[in-house]
């Protein structure tokens, strides 16, 4: 095995077009555990994927730099959170495109509050686009606001306004879930049967019209919005889910039409996984991200 992300690495931070830091942690997870070893399992097939699309096209140029990864120091949850908030807090600050690679979805209770900060610091509206199986809006989940049913809760709570924040695949629900949906009908959400019924662009099309460039975008993806059929490495699959490729071109449009600084890759469980092919997915996703980065 040759050096991870081929041709890509930079130790160089301006020469960068991506910072990269891996977030190995899955202690907020419900169902099966494995998602901390995500970041080193894509790293490590990373060296053997050359730098080039599903298209062919060349993408050496997007430069990586691997802030490495935020280790979980047997402190308690809050204070690890603000450790990878201030982090990511500084990474941001550098306006280079940042990519988290978790770790369960908790994860995101950090990012996403270093990423409201950082759009108010640019006078912009924090959004959220939110790619899942589930909504993650639970407020308390297994006794903790902690839990990775939370993110979506803590980064309203944060300060994010409902009404900019948008889930999509969405299939597998807690109760407490459907209750605050009826209370807060200003969250936009596409699941999983909407799709399926009017297809992918119809929910692109209407996020066409809802975000500008008054906007800042994070974007959050989590493996599980895909079908267990395509992504079986997971600790929550969840039936009935979306097609990799319809996936796949949203991602890419949020990439092109939107500011997005900050795009988390969440919930990859390699223990879970058959033949790696979750991972793959992930990595083979990464580097089409790439690719429209370069094109921008």
């Amino acid at each position: 095995m040759g050096e991870y992300f081929r041709d890509l690495l930079t130790t160089n931070v301006e020469e960068a077009k991506v910072i990269l830091t891996g977030i190995p942690f899955d202690r907020n997870a419900s169902v099966g555990k494995g998602a901390s070893l995500a970041p080193k399992k894509i790293r490590e097939l990373s060296s053997f994927l050359p730098p080039l699309t599903m298209n062919g096209n060349i993408i050496k140029e997007a430069k990586i730099f691997d802030n490495n990864d935020i280790e979980f120091q047997n402190e308690d949850i809050p204070q690890y959170f603000n450790r990878i908030k201030n982090t990511l807090a500084k990474s941001l600050m550098i306006d280079k495109f940042n990519l988290v690679i978790g770790g369960d979805h908790s994860i995101a209770i950090a990012s996403e509050s270093a990423f409201y900060d950082y759009a108010k610091s640019k006078n912009k509206i924090p959004a959220i686009i939110h790619i899942d199986a589930h909504p993650d809006i639970c407020d308390v989940y297994e006794g903790s606001k902690y839990s990775h049913a939370c993110p979506i809760r803590r980064a309203i709570d944060y300060g994010f306004e409902p009404k900019n924040i948008v889930l999509i695949g969405i299939r597998g629900y807690e109760e407490q879930e459907v209750e605050y949906f009826h209370k807060v009908p200003e969250l936009e959400v596409y699941n999983s049967t909407f799709i399926h019924q009017n297809g992918i662009g119809k929910v692109i099309n209407n996020l066409k019209n809802k975000f500008n460039d008054d906007y800042l975008i994070y974007l959050s993806y989590d493996i599980d919005a895909n079908d267990p059929s395509f992504a079986p490495g997971t600790g929550t699959p969840e039936a009935f889910g979306l097609n990799s490729l319809d996936i796949l071109q949203l991602i890419l449009f949020i990439i092109k039409s939107f500011n997005v600084p900050m795009m988390d890759l969440v919930e990859i469980a390699p223990p879970l996984d058959v033949n790696d092919i979750t991972t793959w997915l992930g990595l083979k996703t990464i580097y089409e991200v790439l690719n429209e980065l370069l094109k921008k």
